[in-house]
């Protein structure tokens, strides 16, 4: 594989007139067949210049120019982006002042096939910083214990020498990099490695640097320490922001997806003023409130590692902890929504982008199906269609348990009365949520929609437990109606 892949040394430049051609030489006299990139910030010692000669003269030099300095960081986002965009399979990156030795090179490839991400290590070598002044190993180390003890990380983050799989790696992981001084290399590496890149380290040896002078600044450090701090913040309260998944690709020309416009701007969070008031509120109800709820009613009535269809999955906030012990497909017709539930599941779901009306599935396929929020935005003459399709990809003498809040219910007082207050104040309608057509009225009449739709009710629950927001109702699959 590494013989034939496409692989690159990406370099970035600022005044390193004096450098460039020795890193040519020395990378050239590998003789492993490497195309060199280097990424110049409009170097006023005319690095740029001469690289353009050099590059006239070897078709495998290429050169990206930039406009001036605007961040190391930024530069190798630059060369990465670059790098994808003319098919290179692996990327190697380094810096241009000659500490990072090209003899270090073979080693980082020989771990290519092992991994997606190989690390060059200042700190797995006791005498990897020979040379440097007291001031500067004290900042690196201590850089390295704050990467580890507030990021999680066990890998030298802070260094620039390292191997991408760029066939491995979706390239959607980068461009949610944000930080771009510095600041980069913590950051890009976190993300790769919660995202489940495979990360190896190699030891390399680090001598003061030979040519020129050292561009990282105090400024730099304070900034870094900063930029660490807020990133460990957001790490914690918001882990799944930071996650990437490939985008669901929306099945198109089915008039079953009519509404998914509708959700994706839900979703998405368009034109919903105070959105954040609800969604900081909401987040919270979920978090403490309702999750213990769902873990409740499904860890009493599904079986572990039974096959579950979480039926309008949206955001995926309610079922994090028990899709660990179960097998949770999750389905929504906005295919932002599923975007947003695969980011707090890596990894543990199944997702499906279909309609509750036609779930795109065979019959008697699932050992159970649930629901939160969902229901009560259909019109009812919709409830009846809706339950029989669940009958039937559900197997007979299994259950669906179904979160629907009722019209007594205390969340849909209180949002009534708050959209009543902000109208007053505002004179606008503001509209918090989607319109909702049904609410549960009675358990009468529960009990004659599923006994329409082959289900026998089994619990019919409000109370504490949720602070009376919803009506739980578990109902078992008695009738074979839909086949």
């Amino acid at each position: 594989m590494l013989i034939s892949a496409k692989k690159l040394v990406m370099i970035p430049t600022y005044n390193e007139a004096g450098n460039v051609t020795l890193m040519i030489s020395a990378i050239r006299n590998l003789g492993l067949n490497l195309d060199m990139l280097f990424v110049d910030d409009n170097s006023p010692d005319g690095t740029g210049n001469l690289l353009d000669q050099v590059a006239v003269e070897d078709p495998q030099i290429h050169v990206l120019h930039r406009s001036g300095k605007l961040g190391v960081g930024s530069a190798h986002l630059d060369g990465i982006r670059w790098s994808y965009d003319n098919h290179y399979e692996i990327l190697i990156t380094m810096d241009s002042d000659l500490t990072h030795s090209p003899e270090e090179i073979p080693n980082f490839l020989s771990l290519a096939d092992q991994a997606d991400v190989v690390v060059g290590s200042r700190f797995t070598n006791p005498n990897s910083l020979p040379g440097w002044v007291l001031w500067r190993k004290a900042m690196t180390h201590t850089g390295h214990y704050l990467t580890r003890r507030l990021l999680g990380l066990p890998f030298d983050a802070t260094g620039a020498f390292r191997l991408y799989r760029l066939d491995r790696i979706p390239q959607g992981i980068f461009t949610m990099v944000q930080l771009t001084g510095y600041s980069f290399f913590f950051e890009s590496l976190y993300r790769l490695h919660l995202n489940r890149m495979t990360i190896k380290e190699i030891p390399i040896i680090l001598p003061a640097r030979a040519y020129g002078s050292s561009k990282v600044r105090f400024k730099d450090i304070v900034v870094g320490i900063r930029n660490l701090s807020g990133l460990a913040v957001q790490a914690r309260l918001f882990p799944q922001n930071h996650v990437y998944r490939v985008p669901i690709t929306p099945v198109v020309n089915q008039p079953i997806f009519v509404q998914e416009d509708a959700w994706d701007v839900y979703w998405t969070r368009q034109s919903y003023r105070g959105q954040w008031i609800y969604d900081l509120i909401a987040r919270f109800y979920r978090r403490f409130i309702i999750r213990p709820l769902v873990n409740h009613f499904l860890g009493k009535f599904f079986a572990c590692d039974a096959l579950i269809l979480h039926a309008g999955c949206g955001g995926g906030m309610v079922d994090i902890d028990m899709s660990k012990h179960m097998r949770i497909d999750a389905m929504d017709i906005s295919s932002k929504a599923l975007s947003a539930y695969a980011r707090h599941h890596v990894g543990t779901c199944k997702l499906i982008h279909g309609s509750i009306f036609s779930i795109p599935c065979p019959a008697h396929h699932y050992d159970g199906l649930f629901n939160l929020g969902v229901m009560e935005h259909f019109q009812e003459e919709q409830i009846i269609p809706i339950l029989r399709e669940f009958n039937r990809v559900l197997k007979l003498g299994k259950c669906i348990i179904l979160f629907w809040p009722p019209s007594y219910g205390l969340s849909v007082r209180v949002l009534k009365w708050v959209h009543q207050i902000l109208h007053r104040f505002s004179k606008v309608e503001i509209q918090l949520h989607p319109l909702e057509h049904t609410y549960i009225i009675s358990k009468e009449q529960t009990v004659e929609w599923l006994e329409q739709s082959g289900f026998s009710l089994k619990v019919f629950y409000f109370g504490l437990r949720d602070l009376f927001t919803y009506q739980v109702i578990v109902a078992e699959k008695v009738v074979h109606i839909a086949e």
